[in-house]
């Protein structure tokens, strides 16, 4: 009897044995092992997951319980292998950099700090102003902010639905969160105007660049 075809799998990201050995962080998710890396994944069809409320809710639920408990390197949203064999083949041909990629976020969290006014301007002319504002303003304190930052990432500093906003994710030492965090609080006293939020401590969701081509 011929054996049974490799069912795909998802990957959610990318974990440490030496943390936790080859017992999975996160009830329902399979670890694939590659010498001292694992891969969590969980089996599905081959085929994108559509960004559904509900995929990417599970997605994060893995993500997320597994930093909860050690480092994780996720993975993109719909990261899809045809099978085992493909993903252990992907793995040694990208050992060195998931090392390293390991090593670089272990023990440190994201924060995602936006700054935003607090009422909605009347009108096209006083957006215009006030984004100008804003952006000299989220410039100042996200460069203060990168002072107490591994690294750091500009998402966003233009126009939205709710009015102009910055928005900014940074790369925090774990033992530094809370000096991170009273450092935003006093941006938001020194900013009275405007509206200064931190959100986290997340996963290195903004930090990661995984190549699956090839």
């Amino acid at each position: 009897m011929p054996p049974a075809p490799q069912r795909a799998l998802q990957l959610f990201g990318i974990i440490s044995l030496d943390v936790s050995g080859t017992s999975s962080p996160v009830r329902g998710v399979t670890v694939v092992t590659f010498r001292d890396l694992g891969a969590l994944v969980m089996e599905t069809a081959y085929s994108a997951p559509a960004p559904s409320a509900q995929h990417i809710a599970d997605y994060r639920r893995v993500v997320e319980g597994a930093f909860a408990r050690q480092t994780i390197v996720p993975a993109p949203f719909g990261a899809i292998f045809r099978g085992r064999d493909s993903l252990t083949r992907w793995l040694e041909l990208h050992y060195f950099t998931l090392i390293e990629a390991v090593t670089f976020v272990a023990d440190r969290a994201m924060a995602r700090v936006s700054v935003s006014y607090g009422d909605e301007p009347e009108n096209t002319t006083a957006m215009a102003i006030d984004a100008d504002l804003l952006e000299n303003a989220a410039d100042e304190s996200f460069r203060l902010l990168r002072r107490h930052a591994v690294a750091s990432l500009v998402m966003n500093n233009h126009a939205g639905s709710g009015g102009p906003a910055a928005r900014a994710s940074f790369l925090v030492e774990r033992e530094r969160w809370d000096l991170f965090n009273d450092i935003v609080h006093e941006e938001q006293k020194r900013l009275r105007e405007m509206r200064v939020e931190c959100t986290g401590p997340w996963p290195p969701y903004d930090f990661v660049r995984m190549q699956f081509g090839g």
